[in-house]
């Protein structure tokens, strides 16, 4: 019996569909040699060139950054308005809409806050306890930064442990410097695993990484489309004895010949031919079907780059009734999650800061983005009707009062005209 049970363990057990006439399931199945493989990584110089030379590569760097940075930001609480103010000074929406690109574009940017705290060398942590101001905000790139293996916190009571205290800044004009974790906002790229993390020096990825080979097909078949329509219409000569005129050394007949024919087309758009000797057509490249395998290449793009395609191309929203507006919403509640994971973080921070300057962070602040989807002036006078008349109904019901529909309706971000 302990025989049979070993014997019983070590056969093989296979789940699954197999075929031995087609060898579909089986060793033999072409499908069955197909693995996945890595990508190298973008190098600096690679995603520059696709930034710089391709149009569609660049929006989907920049477009993710814009419409995070669109409607900017709203600070609630007290003091908001000054904190806004501040922002707008320091022109942190500008700041934080070419850090969000470069971390797009790079994979990571860093950007260095100027903080008046009393102390001169950047390489110091911040004072928060003195802080009288922040001067400017500075972008680089995760290419103009750098650290060791020394520059990493051993310290488990550090909130920097296990990540980098200090950071070398190289700028392109200037001599480079050291900055201490505590001044800096750092913009990460794609997430990507821990190991692959390590291969970037610690940066996520380039958003060009996922949707490089698709890039590339696109623009390889965009190319081959501009060839088809070059030669459109390819015109034929046939001239008679054409292989023994050439056999024969008569190149110079042949070429004075399609010479003759050149200039005549080009004065008079007609060739001149002899009937009797020669003959001309015209025909035309078969381009049917083009138009859908472009079509699935753009699907293909836009679903790499999680872009919708009335986003990324530009065009208008196809099929019956189509508007668009679903694809709208569901990219603004995609970048509305990256708002939340990219720019809010930082942007607090920032505020924090400029809070403690001006005596300390009041217990009502709430720094919330602004919404993407902004209604039209029909439809904002469609939704104050329908506030109204559900409010008015409530009013009359006794459900609630007239200072709490006052306070609905400026909650909704309607004016009332009454004073609270």
């Amino acid at each position: 019996m302990a025989e049979e049970s070993t014997s019983y363990e070590s056969a093989t057990k296979l789940d699954g569909w197999q075929s031995l006439l087609s060898s579909y399931g089986t060793r033999r199945d072409p499908s069955e040699a197909i693995t996945p493989q890595h990508d190298r990584e973008l190098q600096r110089e690679q995603v520059e060139a696709v930034y710089r030379a391709d149009g569609i590569g660049r929006r989907i760097v920049d477009l993710p950054a814009e419409e995070m940075t669109r409607e900017w930001v709203s600070i609630q609480g007290d003091g908001g308005e000054e904190r806004q103010q501040d922002l707008s000074d320091l022109q942190a929406k500008q700041r934080f809409n070419k850090a969000l690109r470069w971390a797009g574009l790079y994979g990571g940017a860093v950007m260095v806050m100027l903080i008046d705290d009393g102390v001169a060398d950047l390489d110091q942590p911040l004072n928060e306890n003195a802080i009288r101001g922040v001067n400017d905000l500075i972008v680089y790139d995760r290419w103009q930064t750098s650290w060791t293996q020394q520059h990493i916190s051993d310290d488990p009571s550090s909130r920097w442990f296990g990540r980098a205290e200090w950071l070398h800044i190289h700028p392109l004009y200037g001599m480079p410097y050291t900055v201490h974790r505590s001044r800096l906002l750092i913009f990460d790229g794609e997430d990507v695993p821990d190991r692959l993390r390590q291969q970037n020096n610690g940066w996520g990825d380039s958003r060009l990484q996922p949707v490089f080979r698709a890039l590339g097909r696109y623009g390889e078949a965009m190319g081959g489309t501009s060839s088809i329509i070059r030669d459109f219409i390819l015109p034929v000569l046939s001239m008679k004895n054409l292989s023994d005129m050439i056999a024969s050394g008569q190149e110079d007949v042949i070429r004075k010949r399609l010479e003759i024919l050149g200039v005549s087309r080009s004065m008079l758009n007609v060739l001149l031919i002899d009937a009797d000797e020669e003959g001309y057509e015209k025909k035309a490249s078969a381009v049917s079907g083009i138009d859908k395998l472009l079509q699935e290449l753009k699907h293909n793009l836009s679903a790499c780059a999680g872009i919708p395609q009335t986003k990324l191309f530009g065009r208008a929203p196809e099929g019956q009734n189509a508007t668009g507006e679903s694809d709208a919403r569901n990219w603004y509640d995609q970048v509305a999650g990256e708002q939340e994971d990219k720019l809010l973080p930082n942007v607090r921070e920032l505020v924090r800061l400029l809070d403690l300057a001006d005596g300390g962070e009041p217990e009502d602040r709430v720094i919330e983005c602004a919404p993407l989807w902004q209604e039209s002036a029909g439809e904002q006078a469609t939704t104050l009707k329908t506030y109204g008349e559900g409010l008015t109904m409530l009013v009359d019901w006794g459900l609630v009062t007239d200072d709490a529909a006052r306070d609905i309706l400026s909650g909704a971000g309607y004016a009332t005209g009454f004073e609270q």
